[in-house]
């Protein structure tokens, strides 16, 4: 591990890449945990076609943002270390990458809430009230339910 220098910007600068290094580890915990709940909830038979295939986009969202959480974590400090021009290159790279994770996951979660919030029209037809319905997780044990 390279020691703190003498420099406030360069440990400013490692400091900031750090902290990107650890919110890009975290990325990576809920894209696990994320892209799990989605296959368990995919495989079940509780769903219908449309609701499978918005799960699946989500899933494709969320896989892609894996690529760029990936790279922004690579230890790439030590190629140049102690040098400043590289370290805040590396801050706006990982800054960015994190960024385009953050928007692949918010494209993907709106994919898996579409997926389990299927709007339904009301029972009147000249109606234009739309009726949410919540799929239940458990069929059996909890009948349909219906929000205004």
């Amino acid at each position: 591990m390279v020691e703190p220098t003498d420099d406030p910007r360069l440990n400013e600068l490692r400091k900031r890449i750090k902290e990107l290094n650890n919110k890009g580890t975290q990325v990576l915990i809920f894209l696990g945990f994320g892209i799990a709940a989605t296959v368990l909830l995919w495989s079940t038979d509780l769903l219908n076609a449309a609701q499978q295939d918005l799960l699946l986009g989500a899933m494709r969202w969320w896989v892609l943002a894996i690529l760029p959480t990936v790279i922004g974590i690579l230890p790439l400090k030590e190629l140049r270390e102690n040098n400043l021009r590289w370290y805040g290159f590396l801050r706006w790279l990982k800054f960015v990458l994190l960024w385009l994770a953050i928007i692949l996951i918010v494209v993907g979660t709106t994919f898996f809430v579409r997926s389990i919030l299927v709007v339904e029209p009301a029972d009147n037809t000249q109606s234009t009230i739309l009726r949410l319905r919540v799929t239940p997780l458990c069929p059996k044990t909890y009948g349909p339910k219906t929000l205004l």
